[in-house]
């Protein structure tokens, strides 16, 4: 039986938030007086901080589709059973949940940003894994 159910979308603030942290990352990079000997370095560090950005909204854009929290409070996500490894770490602005697959031993990170939801729909997935936390297993 279905508790909750939405379809994810991606998250605004998140890939904001990454893009803010690159960029930071980079001007800080580019600002620093590195000896002309230091070239090298300097282009490779840049490059790793270009990498890790695309990486990153490539993963924040992976995260969207059809979730579902089902009784016993297991998960469906991207076509896959999921059984929360742990409680979630409830934040104001996100959740994070650590999944477990029940096919195999694959373990994943799932974080939910309050802005790839609706806000009542936001409010009840909150309501309802507070309860989980509560309840004795």
């Amino acid at each position: 039986m279905v508790l909750w159910q939405s379809d994810l979308r991606i998250s605004w603030r998140a890939q904001w938030h990454s893009l803010l942290v690159h960029g930071i990352a980079a001007t800080v990079i580019l600002l620093l007086p590195w000896p002309l000997s230091y070239m090298p370095l300097w282009m490779l560090l840049l490059s790793l901080v270009v990498f890790d950005c695309v990486r990153s909204q490539r993963r924040i854009y992976a995260r969207h589709g059809e979730f579902a929290l089902l009784d016993d409070y297991r998960v469906k996500w991207q076509g896959r059973d999921w059984t929360l490894a742990r409680a979630p770490l409830m934040l104001p602005g996100g959740m994070l949940l650590r999944l477990r697959d029940q096919a195999s031993t694959q373990q994943q990170r799932l974080w939910l940003a309050s802005d790839s939801l609706s806000a009542r729909e936001w409010r009840d997935l909150r309501r309802l894994l507070l309860m989980a936390r509560c309840k004795p297993r």
